[in-house]
C-alpha cells in the first residue's frame, strides 16, 4: 500500500480562524519572547503565553518545545511554539530545523496535519522554500521498502501562514 504524499499549501487567512490539528510557530531566545505575530496569538490566547514565559517555561532556547492543548482564541487544537534560538544567528538553515524539528515532534503525536505560522518579518519566498525543504527532509522515512511496517503515523498535509 502506498503512502499518501503529504501536501503542503499557503493559507492566507489570518492564522486564529484557520481549523487544524496544530498551529506552529517559532519563538526567539530573548528577554520578552512574546512578541510580533506571538504577541498576536498571545493576545487572542488572552495572555496566556506572557503567564508562561514569566513563568521560565518558553525561553526561545533552540529546538525547545512548548505544546499547549486547546488555547483559547485559536481553532486550531493545539498550538506549538518551538524555540528558535537567538535572533541574530536566525537564518534559512535554523529555519528549516525548526520546521523539520517541528514536523517530526507532531507526527510522533499522531497530528495529521498542522498549519506553519510564518513570522512578521519573514513573511516572503525564500521563507516558504526553507520551510517547504524541512517538511520534506523531515517527513522523509528510510524504512519505504521494508516488509514490516511499525509505525503508521503520517502527516497529510501542512499550510503555511502569514
Amino acid at each position: 500500500m502506498e503512502k499518501a504524499v503529504m501536501q503542503i499549501t499557503l493559507d492566507t487567512r489570518p492564522f486564529a480562524q484557520i481549523e487544524s490539528d496544530a498551529l506552529v510557530t517559532y519563538i526567539f531566545e530573548e528577554s520578552d519572547p512574546v512578541q510580533g505575530r506571538v504577541a498576536e496569538i498571545d493576545t487572542a490566547a488572552g495572555g496566556l503565553l506572557k503567564k508562561i514565559a514569566a513563568s521560565g517555561e518558553v525561553s526561545g532556547k533552540t529546538l525547545e518545545f512548548t505544546l499547549i492543548h486547546a488555547p483559547a482564541g485559536l481553532k486550531a487544537a493545539r498550538l506549538l511554539l518551538v524555540g528558535a534560538g537567538k535572533r541574530p544567528q536566525f537564518n534559512g538553515a535554523v529555519l528549516r530545523k525548526v520546521a523539520g524539528a517541528a514536523l517530526r515532534y507532531l507526527k510522533s503525536r499522531s497530528i495529521r496535519n498542522f498549519v506553519f505560522l510564518a513570522r512578521e518579518e519573514a513573511a516572503n519566498t525564500d521563507t516558504a522554500q526553507a520551510l517547504a525543504e524541512g517538511f520534506i527532509t523531515a517527513n522523509f522515512e528510510t524504512d519505504k521498502y521494508k516488509t514490516e511496517k511499525k509505525d503508521t503515523k503520517e502527516i497529510k498535509s501542512v499550510r503555511i501562514a502569514g
